[in-house]
């Protein structure tokens, strides 16, 4: 779907360091695509950190990224994929846009784990507009998703200003084991953490 603030996003990632703070939530997004066990992943809306390249997820024999603003990888390579991920984008659209690119998503999969941001970007447009042109509330966010969907799961994001949701239902089992793998990864990100500070 043509976005009307593509051009001012390639202008940016032609000039800048930009899009690239879905690493930063991998710890919350990668146990659920694990679970799910896709053979074929899209990054929708990858951005410079196309963090559907390094996601770390064995089942998945094919992996694509998507970016309007990013000439190389503008184009989508597949009709279907088992999974999308859709980190820090839709924020980024005009308002009346956004059901139009959920309902884009929606035919290239059943199964997507979508992130938002709900406050402003430290990024200026261009035009002088904050990046986030489209600044609402977990809930709203939503009802968008469930609209084109049928399914919005609440999962958690424990950083500020974030709301994340998937698109499908699990079993209890399931959320147990995400638990667990969640766990894991926030102990390895806060040893991490302690060594950049003792090397610091």
């Amino acid at each position: 779907m043509e976005t009307r603030n593509v051009e001012a996003y390639a202008q940016m990632h032609r000039d800048q360091s930009y899009g690239t703070t879905a690493v930063k939530m991998r710890r919350y997004i990668e146990p659920w695509v694990q679970l799910s066990a896709p053979r074929t992943l899209l990054d929708y809306g990858a951005g410079q950190g196309r963090f559907g390249a390094i996601i770390d997820v064995p089942s998945v024999t094919e992996r694509h990224l998507f970016d309007p603003a990013i000439p190389e990888i503008a184009a989508l390579q597949k009709e279907r994929y088992d999974y999308v991920i859709c980190i820090d984008v839709l924020e980024h659209l005009e308002p009346d846009e956004v059901d139009g690119v959920l309902a884009d998503i929606a035919r290239l999969t059943d199964r997507a784990l979508i992130i938002v941001t709900t406050a402003p970007a430290q990024a200026i447009l261009p035009d002088g507009r904050n990046a986030h042109t489209t600044i609402r509330p977990g809930p709203w966010w939503g009802e968008r998703i469930r609209a084109a969907f049928g399914t919005a799961v609440k999962i958690p994001v424990w950083r500020k200003n974030r709301a994340g949701f998937k698109t499908y239902t699990s079993p209890p089992g399931e959320w147990v084991a995400f638990a667990g793998k969640l766990a894991a990864a926030q102990a390895r990100h806060h040893r991490a953490k302690a060594a950049v500070k003792r090397a610091g």
